[in-house]
């Protein structure tokens, strides 16, 4: 789940970090809070389209399997994973 939720930071956060090195490679700085004031709601905006974007990829994407479900079990003392038969 934390890397679930990692990934969607990191894709929210993209926007941000691509106007980071923008601002560094107009050599301006990216601290400086004029740079960013007016920004921040297209980026916030453009971070929810990517995280929107990836989710719908991943929920089309995803492989599916079919067949019966098996959960985690215990067999001669150790645990089998869950599968799929």
């Amino acid at each position: 789940m934390t890397r679930a939720l990692l990934g969607q930071a990191l894709f929210f956060f993209l926007p941000f970090a691509i106007f980071f090195a923008y601002l560094l490679i107009r050599q301006r700085n990216p601290l400086a809070f004029e740079h960013w004031e007016k920004s921040i709601p297209p980026l916030a905006i453009a971070g929810l389209v990517c995280v929107v974007a990836a989710l719908l990829y991943t929920g089309i994407a995803a492989p599916r399997d079919t067949g019966a479900y098996v959960p985690p079990q215990f067999e001669g003392g150790r645990v089998v994973p869950p599968r799929f038969e």
